[in-house]
């Protein structure tokens, strides 16, 4: 796979790459984030256990080559933003009920003409509930009837499984797979950095059951008020080429479903109806492995009438020293043909709606940790593979969003609780031969190549 390298990437790969040579085993006993650790510890203390608090901040310079210009960004030039910097708070108010909500905050040091941010700084409350063990309050014996537990508030919705494990310290790609860029909302567009994960106000019921000899059986039923749009189309989304001589077209790049979530604040729904998201689960006792599948339905317009249902799948094998994921989702939109959202003057063929439509993503990861090493044991390397593909719209002419794309990434646990990586990747845009002049004209690339450096700490 040939990657268009990038000066500033270049840079900081050398630097990677001479203070792994250079740093010396006793960096193991280094930790940065004790100091944080010991004011949530004192907290943890102090609270008789009831309040606990953790964190993580990355930050992360970013490239593309090959993706086309908007009128009010350019991600062909580097990218530097402070991605993310939560603050999870559990508090336990009784034996059987505990709150839990994130703080996520991100800053933006780029040019807003090359990123597009409206302000450098955000910040929001991700998620926020309540959790009761019913079981526990009621004494059941989950012995023989399993738990119950009961989330109600703004909720990660349990679709799949990447959403609910979305810290980015929990991965080993700082990118996001297309099933949780694209299709499930996990994350908004890639410039924003706003709202991660697919969260939703509702209720959810969740079942387990642990069977000794076979293994733990895992169900979750949530009723929320599901994803929409003001606009007579799903996928409503505008952007403004920058084509040059061939003008600044507005155009919908069919980018899937991240604008189809409700803002962070929103308690309300774009019509009355409910959507229903079922996930169930199994893990068995002799393999680390974690298999699922996944259902949503709900109507997304403001008369209730057109559905968006969604199905998938996901697969997680993860032992001391490799993992394998893996993700498929479906789905399926109701809507009407030929209506023409954009205002602004454009191809009317990029800008009309195609009626009823499906889009699907897949993604197959493996990664593998061939280094350990300090005295500890707590610094290592890991070497990640990742291939995956997107298709947002099957009945469109072109869109550059049904790409393939293939990841390389590189992580390394340099000192106690940080992490640096490495990735990138190359995408392959589909029917590349059906695209319009102004996108061709704005830069746009049948390859899009990225390169990344992140750093995260957590604690």
């Amino acid at each position: 796979m040939k990657i268009k390298r990038h000066k500033t990437y270049q840079r900081l790969a050398s630097f990677l790459l001479l203070a792994f040579i250079y740093t010396p085993n006793s960096y193991s006993a280094v930790d940065p984030m004790s100091s944080i650790q010991a004011i949530t510890k004192q907290i943890f203390d102090d609270t008789g256990g009831r309040v606990n608090l953790s964190g993580y901040i990355n930050g992360h310079v970013m490239n593309h080559d090959g993706a086309p210009r908007l009128t009010n960004k350019n991600i062909n030039n580097a990218l530097y933003q402070l991605r993310e910097a939560s603050l999870f708070a559990d508090i336990i108010l009784s034996d059987s009920l505990f709150f839990s909500t994130e703080l996520e905050m991100s800053y933006d040091f780029t040019d807003k003409n090359d990123s597009g941010r409206d302000s450098r700084f955000e910040g929001l409350f991700n998620y926020y509930y309540f959790d009761l063990d019913v079981s526990n309050a009621l004494d059941w014996d989950t012995d023989e009837t399993g738990s119950l537990r009961v989330r109600t508030g703004r909720i990660l919705v349990p679709f799949l499984r990447y959403n609910e494990n979305k810290p980015s310290f929990k991965q080993h790609l700082m990118s996001q797979p297309f099933t949780a860029w694209q299709i499930a909302p996990v994350n908004n567009a890639a410039i924003s950095y706003q709202q991660f994960g697919w969260t939703d106000t509702g209720v959810s019921f969740n079942w387990s059951y642990i069977r000794d000899d076979v293994g733990l059986f895992d169900v979750k039923l949530s009723i929320i008020n599901g994803l929409g749009s003001e606009s007579d189309v799903l996928d409503s989304n505008s952007v403004q080429l920058d084509a040059g001589m061939m003008g600044t077209p507005t155009v919908r790049p069919r980018d899937g479903l991240a604008n189809a979530r409700s803002e962070w604040d929103s308690f309300n729904d774009v019509n009355d109806d409910k959507a229903v998201v079922i996930q169930t689960s199994f893990s068995p006792v002799s393999t680390p492995l974690n298999v699922g599948l996944s259902w949503y339905k709900g109507a997304w317009d403001k008369s209730g009438d057109k559905d968006l249902t969604m199905y998938g799948a996901h697969l997680d094998y993860t032992t001391t020293d490799w993992s394998l994921k893996a993700e498929y989702v479906k789905a399926d939109v109701d809507q009407t043909a030929g209506i023409n959202v954009v205002t602004a003057m454009g191809p009317a063929a990029i800008n009309t709606s195609t009626g009823d439509y499906s889009m699907q993503a897949w993604y197959v990861e493996g990664a593998y940790t061939f280094l350990r090493y300090g005295e500890s044991n707590e610094n290592n390397l890991v070497g990640v593979l990742r291939f995956d593909e997107v298709e947002t719209n099957d009945k469109a002419v072109f869109t550059p969003f049904n790409r393939s794309r293939i990841t390389v990434g590189l992580e390394w646990g340099f000192i106690r609780n940080m992490r640096l990586r490495a990735e990138v990747q190359r995408s392959k845009l589909d029917d590349f031969s059906a695209a319009p002049g102004p996108y061709i004209s704005a830069g746009g690339d049948e390859h899009i190549d990225m390169a990344m450096l992140s750093l995260i700490a957590y604690f």
